[in-house]
């Protein structure tokens, strides 16, 4: 399993907290059952974002980069989760990706100008991922900034994206026979992806807003690169967290950040509160929701330490609760149903029970 991680410059917000607990649960629910999951997550410290913010805050993009991964994996230990296999960081892995792009032009699937450009016409079924239309695609593209110039010293078609760019004035540039620069977004992923678990892979996660262009672009020049498809058997992308209205973002003002949830409540209620919402859906954050959650956790902290202090044979879980619990996880990962089987759980003081779900769902995450 690869998950596209964070781009390191506004780690640490509850949005980005909701998609690693999902794949966390998703990861420990897949090995309880018997299963090995070589699980990847990457680090994006080279990206527009990252350059962009350091610019703006007059620091250098790598003590920012390492500072706000050391958040991310901060909140990450403390919402209890099992950690990747393997956390590449980009800035690491140049030369494993400035050999896929250069493949990709070897093969004829890329062509160089100002910069070395991924042909996307040479892809049959760009845009079948994300489902969308050339006009939306363009569309999109453009809301985002993304569109970039067309013409004779440029790329030739609107969608074509960059594997290897041109850097600009204060930005970190390496050599190349394409000339000094740095990767493309999405190249970064597919080589590191394809380093770590093969030409082919089982899941490929990530946030929703990644399926165009992100996603779109890493399957169709990982699929030119190999030959071999599909790229990833299955995708699985988790929908956006809201605060006030609106999508949670640092340029918005409106981020909740793990470390405030933390201080009103447990790490597990926190952990609970996410796995709360169905995986594949926006959801509206609320101090509310949090605070019935943490009460749960309280419940359920008194019944695990009343049964540890119980002197009588211990019993164990009861079938038709794991049966609901495992049904309901392998029901498209449904964790609101999971969470309701753990409440009857506790509602029926069945500690073994309570004791295997928690396992799954709230991982190591503390319950005071």
């Amino acid at each position: 399993m690869y998950v596209c991680g964070v781009t390191p410059y506004d780690s640490g917000h509850m949005g980005h907290a909701f998609t690693f607990v999902i794949f966390d649960v998703l990861v420990r629910f897949l090995e309880a059952g018997g299963k090995r999951v070589k699980y990847v997550q990457n680090i994006t410290d080279v990206d527009d974002p990252l350059f962009e913010r350091a610019r703006r805050d007059g620091v250098d993009w790598r003590d920012l980069a390492d500072r706000e991964t050391k958040v991310h994996l901060r909140d990450m230990t403390v919402l209890g989760w099992r950690p990747p296999d393997k956390m590449p960081k980009v800035s690491e892995e140049i030369a494993r990706i400035l050999g896929a792009a250069a493949k990709l032009k070897s093969s004829r699937h890329a062509y160089h100008s100002d910069n070395l450009y991924f042909d996307a016409s040479s892809y049959r079924g760009y845009g079948r991922l994300s489902h969308r239309t050339r006009r939306s695609m363009i569309r999109k593209l453009r809301e985002e900034e993304l569109l970039g110039a067309v013409g004779p010293s440029a790329k030739r078609d609107a969608l074509d994206f960059p594997l290897w760019r041109r850097s600009r004035d204060g930005e970190p540039a390496w050599p190349s026979r394409f000339g000094n620069g740095r990767p493309g977004w999405h190249i970064e992923c597919s080589a590191m992806a394809m380093r770590y678990l093969g030409p082919q892979i089982d899941i490929h996660g990530g946030g929703r807003d990644l399926i165009f262009s992100h996603h779109e672009s890493e399957r169709a020049q990982s699929e030119s690169l190999t030959g071999k498809a599909p790229f990833a058997r299955a995708w699985v992308h988790t929908g956006m967290v809201r605060y006030n209205g609106r999508k949670m973002s640092k340029s918005l003002g409106n981020l909740v950040k793990v470390s405030q949830a933390l201080q009103r409540a447990p790490a597990a209620a926190v952990r609970l509160y996410l796995v709360s919402h169905r995986y594949r859906r926006d959801w509206d954050f609320q101090w509310s929701g949090l605070a019935r959650a943490a009460r749960f956790i309280e419940r359920m902290r008194k019944l695990l330490a009343d049964d540890a202090r119980s002197k009588g044979p211990k019993k164990p879980a009861g079938r038709a609760l794991m049966t609901e619990f495992n049904r309901a996880l392998a029901d498209d990962l449904d964790t609101p149903r999971a969470v309701r089987a753990l409440r009857s759980a506790v509602r029926q003081k069945d500690a073994a029970a309570v004791l295997a779900m928690q396992a799954v769902l709230l991982g190591t995450a503390s319950l005071t």
